[in-house]
C-alpha cells in the first residue's frame, strides 16, 4: 500500500513523496536474511578470494553483494530521513528520540569506531547517505571444511567526514534492518495517515 506524505517546501506549494511502506519492508526483509545466508552460502561454493568456485568467482560474488547492501541500505535510509523529518515538522506530538530508542531496544545497530558511541536510527541514515567510502566485513570460516571460506559477516563499515572531523561506523545490518522494520509498521499505526493524504491531487 503507498501512502501520500506531504513536505511543505514553501506556504504556497506541497510536495508529494510517496512512501511504499510494503516494498520499504520487503528489501530490508531481503537485506536482513543476505546478512544471515551468507555463511551458509558461501560454505557450499567455498568461496575464497584465490580459488575457482564454478558459478561465483570472489571478485563477482563481492560486486553482487556489495551492490545489492550499498543500493539497499542508501534506499531505505533516504525514505526513513524523509519520513523522521516529516514527523518532526508536520507530527509534534511524536517522541523521536524516545521512538528512535523504542526501535532500537534490545538491539545494537552499530556503532562509531574509537569512541564505541552506540548509533542512533537518525545517525546511521545521515551516516549512510554522507559516507564517502563503504566496506563490507568479511570473515574467514574453518568450521568442518578441509579448507577455509571467506563469507561476509553482516557488518558494513562507513567513513566519512563532519565539518572537518573524519568519522568511522560499524553497521550491523541484521539488527539495523530490524529497527529500520520495527520504526516502519510503528509509524503505520501512529500516524493519521488520512489526515495527511486527505488532500491530495
Amino acid at each position: 500500500m503507498q501512502l501520500q506524505i506531504f513536505l511543505l517546501l514553501s506556504r504556497k506549494k506541497i510536495m508529494p513523496h510517496a512512501i511504499d511502506f510494503d516494498g520499504l519492508e520487503r528489501k530490508l526483509f531481503l537485506l536482513q536474511h543476505v546478512a544471515y545466508g551468507s555463511l551458509h552460502f558461501c560454505g557450499s561454493i567455498e568461496l575464497t578470494r584465490d580459488g575457482n568456485y564454478g558459478d561465483y568467482e570472489w571478485w563477482e560474488y563481492k560486486g553482487l553483494l556489495k551492490s545489492f547492501v550499498s543500493n539497499t541500505t542508501i534506499e531505505s535510509a533516504i525514505k526513513v530521513r524523509i519520513l523522521l523529518d516529516f514527523i518532526k515538522s508536520d507530527e509534534h506530538e511524536i517522541d523521536l528520540i524516545g521512538l528512535d530508542s523504542q526501535v532500537r531496544e534490545g538491539l545494537s545497530i552499530g556503532q562509531f569506531i574509537g569512541d564505541n558511541q552506540e548509533l542512533s536510527l537518525r545517525e546511521s541514515c545521515n551516516k549512510i547517505v554522507h559516507a564517502t567510502e563503504a566496506m563490507l566485513q568479511w570473515a574467514e570460516d574453518e568450521k568442518g571444511k578441509e579448507s577455509s571460506f571467506d563469507y561476509w559477516n553482516g557488518k558494513y563499515s562507513l567513513w566519512g567526514e563532519l565539518n572537518q572531523n573524519k568519522w568511522e561506523i560499524e553497521l550491523c545490518i541484521i539488527s539495523w534492518c530490524t529497527a529500520m522494520i520495527r520504526f516502519n509498521k510503528e509509524i503505520q499505526e501512529t500516524i493519521d495517515w488520512y489526515r495527511v493524504f486527505k488532500h491530495d491531487e
